[in-house]
């Protein structure tokens, strides 16, 4: 029997916590449903994670993984359209992104200390990238927050309602905004 790459095993076990997280919520996430669907055993997922805490928080460190790796492909466009195309990577307006938004939101609702500080985290490093987007696209800098509640509200709207005129309408909305604050800067 071929061994099997210790990373490639634990990245199993968080896709199937991910999976779960974004169609069940935390509830569907427990050891034995995860080691079900990542078709091992519960004793196999308690020897790459500890406890269920660190694997929720794994599967929240895998939202920020792919949020990233998408953002980066981003780079060589100029600073107004890298800063909307970044905003996007946070909408629900693909099956990927609608899960990252739910496994997001699902350990957002928890009172556990682990998940609060790894959402803390990752709003620190969502913050700052955006700051400098903002300042690169050379908008008024105070409006960077604006521009990330203005995001994650439309996130929300999204998630409840991705009809197509929803997301037309989340669509001008960030446009508005964005063209508000370059007109505010002129």
């Amino acid at each position: 029997m071929p061994a099997v790459d210790p990373a490639q095993r634990r990245a199993e076990i968080v896709e199937a916590a991910f999976g779960l997280l974004a169609e069940g919520g935390v509830e569907a996430a427990t050891m034995r449903r995860v080691a079900t669907a990542a078709g091992a055993t519960t004793g196999r997922v308690t020897h790459y994670f500890e406890s269920r805490v660190e694997l929720l928080v794994a599967a929240l460190s895998e939202v920020d993984r792919r949020r990233q790796e998408r953002i980066a492909t981003h780079d060589a466009l100029d600073p107004a359209a890298r800063l909307k195309a970044v905003l996007i990577e946070r909408l629900p307006l693909d099956s990927e992104r609608l899960h990252e938004v739910r496994v997001w939101l699902a350990l957002a609702s928890t009172n556990l200390p682990e998940a609060r500080d790894e959402l803390v985290r990752q709003s620190v490093e969502w913050d700052r990238p955006i700051r400098s987007l903002v300042a690169g696209a050379q908008l008024p800098g105070d409006n960077a927050v604006s521009i990330v509640a203005l995001v994650d509200g439309l996130a929300l709207r999204l998630l409840l309602d991705a009809t197509r005129g929803t997301r037309g309408a989340v669509g001008a909305a960030l446009d508005d905004l964005l063209q508000t604050s370059a007109a505010s800067a002129g």
